[in-house]
């Protein structure tokens, strides 16, 4: 089994000269490649799954986990996210949304066995439709914690993205050490394509793999306005100041694990935060990421243990009862019935079997010796209070335990009876 991550090929329009890309796109896929890394699958084995064309994938068949945020944005775009191909085997997790859900890719979602969301405004619009959906976080809080001799070397700080107003109000003794970089860069537009080229792409992922060492090696404080610049510092271990004009709803997880400043609270900036600590937090995480994953491939390699053999037989219980139940000569007209055996699932099948071919009939008892009460909504009689019923009530033997019994008894009493013996039926005294 091959196992797949995110690759954003990013999406392009002819007349567009070159395309912005957020290095935070790739830094989640090296997340889900990490977490593989850490099950010990093999690196042949862990494949890109191209992110913008998942519907219409047909490479080498694989699970794949989707974290990804998914709006408005990329229906501009020659675009097909969900519902996912067959040979994608898509698990849903640290998913945002932020658009109205088509039916098909509605129906997935739900179909699908719990949708892992990165934020809470995700998980409510999904259970308000219907989905069994559940907060994640994002998978690049699973990124590894730096050790302690990596965090005494780093002695960098870093602006990534920083807005203008924050730029004014950070100390100067700050400012002065301060690195900028920026999580967007741009690639040029190849030609005619929709799509920016592969080779720009693989370079938009080792891009994305190489800020993440940066920071991790040399970061000692990061002040950014990016999601995925904050939480994979997060997971790491290096102090980090997040802060911008507006949070929007995707980052409806971070900011249970570190402030988030908007203007109003940009007085209160602590410019000496410390490392956060959740390592017990990024475990659960981690294994419902573990679970879920191996769970896919265990269903996938079920399906295909029975793929393409043939049963032995080709009916099931209630298909033979009704075989059966349509070769027997029931009178044309209303006619009552009672069924005898009634302990066994035979009974119910047989219940359903009459009222569908044989609307005309009435059930009158269950007949049973051992069995009391009621059955499909009449009283249930013992063998020797057959007596009571119209001599013209048809006995149907369900049981095949009871049919020796039964025939010697009913034809004693010469009264028309069935003996179902599975697609079979022997009747007696009946026309």
């Amino acid at each position: 089994m091959k196992y797949g991550y995110m690759f954003y090929q990013k999406p392009l329009k002819p007349q567009m000269k070159s395309r912005p890309v957020n290095l935070g796109d790739p830094i989640q896929s090296y997340a889900v490649k990490n977490l593989y890394r850490e099950m010990g699958i093999p690196e042949e084995d862990i494949i890109p799954v191209p992110r913008y064309d998942i519907s219409t994938y047909d490479g080498e068949e694989c699970v794949c986990v989707v974290n990804s945020a998914s709006n408005y944005e990329e229906l501009a775009y020659d675009s097909h996210f969900m519902p996912p191909s067959k040979k994608v085997h898509a698990l849903p997790m640290s998913l945002h949304l932020h658009r109205k859900l088509p039916d098909d890719e509605l129906e997935f979602y739900r179909t699908c066995g719990g949708v892992g969301c990165r934020d809470l405004s995700t998980v409510e619009y999904l259970r308000d439709l219907g989905v069994d959906a559940y907060l994640t976080g994002c998978l690049t809080l699973t990124l590894p914690r730096r050790t302690e001799e990596q965090a005494k070397k780093a002695n960098k700080i870093y602006f990534l993205d920083v807005p203008a107003d924050v730029m004014k109000i950070i100390p100067q003794e700050i400012k002065d050490e301060a690195v900028i970089l920026s999580n967007i860069l741009r690639f040029d537009n190849p030609g005619k394509s929709n799509r920016i080229s592969v080779e720009d792409a693989y370079e938009e992922h080792r891009k994305g793999e190489e800020r993440v060492a940066l920071l991790r090696d040399t970061a000692k404080l990061v002040i950014t306005s990016k999601l995925h610049v904050a939480s994979p510092c997060l997971a790491m271990g290096i102090p980090v100041i997040l802060a911008k004009n507006h949070f929007g709803d995707r980052f409806g997880f971070i900011d249970r694990l570190i402030p988030t400043y908007t203007p109003e609270y940009y007085s209160e900036i602590n410019w000496n935060p410390k490392p956060v600590d959740f390592e017990e937090d990024k475990a659960k995480i981690k294994q419902v990421f573990f679970n879920r994953v191996k769970a896919a491939v265990s269903r996938v390699e079920l399906e295909k243990m029975w793929e393409g053999k043939n049963p032995v037989y080709d009916i099931d219980y209630n298909t033979a009862t009704s075989i059966a139940v349509k070769k027997i000569p029931f009178p044309e007209d209303e006619f009552e019935y009672a069924v005898w055996g009634i302990v066994l699932s035979a009974a119910f099948y047989l219940d359903e079997a009459m009222r569908t071919y044989l609307p005309n009939g009435k059930l009158i008892a269950g007949i049973d010796i051992a069995a009391e009460g009621i059955y499909c909504g009449v009283n249930i009689i013992k063998p020797e209070d057959i007596k009571s019923l119209p001599e013209d009530a048809v006995i149907i033997v369900a049981a095949p335990s009871a049919q020796e019994s039964a025939k010697k008894m009913l034809l004693e009493l010469n009264r028309p009876f069935v003996l179902l013996k599975g697609t079979n039926a022997e009747w007696y005294n009946m026309e």
